[in-house]
């Protein structure tokens, strides 16, 4: 009998432990993404857009908003000189892959998201790969064996994975 006591008790304890940690990951997104958007709506719809697209996909939303963030600074109307668009800096290509409007702000989040969830399956969840892969496109991953000689490539991976282990922390 005691040994189903402890038993329940423990499960209750980490019970508690897991949701109070999911809730303060959720939290800590949310004030994120709030601390980085100009409004409170658009802050809004941007957390509530990572955290759908998140559990779609299988993809952590630190890491998602790690990316938007070093992507495009949360500004969903960034364009790069290359041409690529939206808080998740979709290539029009990419875009059109992904099936996805590149300049609706929960279409790309949903585009960028289904598109690193991609990169993770391809690089057996190496993190580090697929933010190249991300990045750099995953034939030049698969060309260098590894991260690429790129300098915006490697810095591009450091900067996400600071930002995601800061959002993880």
């Amino acid at each position: 009998m005691k040994l189903i006591f402890k038993f329940v008790a423990l499960f209750f304890i980490l019970t508690i432990c897991v949701f109070s940690q999911e809730n303060n990951s959720s939290d800590k997104i949310k004030d994120y993404v709030k601390k980085n958007t100009t409004t409170e709506k658009t802050a809004t719809n941007i957390y509530k857009s990572i955290i759908e697209n998140s559990e779609k996909h299988d993809v952590e939303p630190e890491l998602i908003a790690a990316i938007i963030k070093v992507e495009s600074d949360f500004k969903h109307s960034t364009i790069s000189t290359a041409g690529a668009r939206g808080l998740m800096q979709l290539m029009p290509k990419t875009a059109k892959l992904m099936k996805v409007n590149p300049n609706d702000m929960n279409a790309n989040i949903k585009g960028g998201t289904k598109y690193i969830a991609w990169c993770l399956e391809q690089q057996n969840n190496n993190l580090k790969l697929a933010l190249a892969s991300y990045n750099a496109g995953i034939g030049n991953v698969k060309k260098y064996n590894g991260i690429p000689p790129f300098r915006e490539t490697q810095n591009y991976v450091k900067r996400v994975m600071k930002e995601y282990n800061y959002l993880k922390a």
